[in-house]
């Protein structure tokens, strides 16, 4: 038993190590290239599109030349592996889904890197499974491992991370999963602080706020707008979808329809590009005027998954938590105008909450990933009745997890 302990122990760590560095270098070449983009290119509209057009254009080539399987978030093709026992993930996926996310999100896609990042962790996981040689049911726990540490460095949220895989990719609680899984959350993060730096994914001060005064009307309305607003975003993801796959060209040409689309919006609304974490930063700031909120919570509900649709290799998760802190922000706006003298900034980070509780259904970690990704635990009693009344207004409304709903989906349609 010990030695079996001191094994696993070894191989999660490799795991992280391995997770930490390259969700590191996925992260800064994302970045560096939508830096590069929009300094080089975005001044001259009609060389913007083109960039954005086969920005799409080669993501969509690298995917389905060379790995289909690394379309679209990743997450739903994480959960079918593990159903699958792991024998679905090829080492491959590893540097198909780097390149093919650096080539999309990097030139403007709306979409967010945390997808692709955690099929580069079960890519990790099942790297390290081989290299040790484990039998299909201990690989399993190293690919889960790698896609709760590729949370936990994405988003500078190792708690968060682990309570992902528990609640989100496994539905279960066990001791030989959760030791793995917390090893190899903790040194991924670490990595990734050691390197990019130790601050909250959105680093600002949120006040202290209890559970009196306007507060709690303000919560339970949130919690129903994020529910209602959290459905009708999945909706709107398999709206697209099912448009997609009835568009009669080459799959790997939909992502630079996508590109077109997404540029095309972009020159008026540079705001929505890519995942949205500067934007986020902005709201948080007071530097958007409530109009250019609203438009730009519109614009994101729809391109987000007119791109997802697209098969890109991009994820939802940083959308979802931009249209919630949007949302969020609106619903605090409307409130203080009756006279409620609530803080913008810290309602917009319940928004955050309700919304992806809303659309994953995983309450736990939506509450967790928040409080993690903006240092605010003053505001955990706000944010668990927020998620809370989401993800209830979701059931009320017979939604189901959209990553269960997404890999159901690509198993008919995709024969996966």
């Amino acid at each position: 038993m010990e030695k079996g302990f001191t094994r696993i122990f070894w191989q999660a760590l490799c795991v992280g190590l391995l997770t930490g560095l390259v969700i590191v270098l996925f992260r800064l070449g994302i970045e560096n290239m939508f830096e590069f983009v929009m300094v080089h290119f975005y001044a001259a509209p009609l060389l913007f599109l083109l960039i954005t057009t086969l920005g799409g254009l080669a993501a969509g080539f690298v995917v389905y030349k060379f790995a289909p399987e690394t379309s679209g978030s990743g997450i739903p093709y994480v959960k079918i592996s593990l159903l699958k026992s792991g024998r679905l993930i090829r080492v491959r996926t590893i540097f198909v889904k780097f390149i093919a996310g650096v080539l999309g999100i990097g030139t403007g896609l709306s979409l967010g890197r945390e997808g692709p990042s955690v099929q580069l962790g079960a890519g990790a996981g099942s790297f390290i499974g081989k290299i040790f040689k484990l039998d299909e049911h201990n690989r399993d726990k190293l690919i889960a491992s790698g896609a709760g540490a590729a949370i936990g460095a994405t988003f500078n949220a190792p708690i968060a991370g682990t309570l992902f895989v528990l609640e989100e990719l496994i539905h279960r609680f066990t001791p030989s999963m959760l030791f793995p899984t917390l090893v190899a959350t903790v040194v991924s993060a670490s990595v990734a602080r050691h390197f990019l730096g130790a601050n909250p994914s959105f680093n600002t001060a949120l006040p202290h706020i209890t559970m009196e005064g306007s507060i709690l009307p303000v919560c339970i309305v949130l919690g129903i707008l994020a529910g209602v607003f959290g459905v009708l975003f999945s909706k709107t993801i398999f709206f697209f979808n099912n448009f997609y796959s009835r568009i009669k060209i080459p799959n790997y040409i939909k992502p630079a329809l996508a590109g077109f689309l997404t540029g095309l919006a972009g020159l008026f609304l540079p705001y929505i590009l890519s995942s949205g974490n500067g934007s986020v930063e902005m709201l948080f700031k007071g530097e958007l005027p409530i109009v250019l909120v609203c438009t730009i919570f519109c614009a994101k509900f729809i391109i987000t998954p007119l791109c997802f649709g697209s098969g890109a290799a991009g994820g939802i998760f940083l959308p979802m938590l931009m249209l919630g802190s949007f949302l969020g922000y609106i619903t605090g706006f409307g409130a203080n105008l009756l006279g409620a003298e609530v803080n913008l900034v810290a309602i917009s980070s319940l928004g955050m909450a309700g919304f992806l509780a809303s659309v994953s259904r995983t309450p736990l970690t939506a509450v967790v990933m928040v409080f993690e990704m903006t240092g605010g635990y003053e505001c955990i009693l706000p944010l668990m009745l927020t998620a809370a009344i989401a993800d209830m207004v979701a059931e009320k409304m017979k939604h189901k997890p959209i990553y269960t709903e997404l890999a159901a989906w690509q198993i008919v349609h995709k024969g996966k």
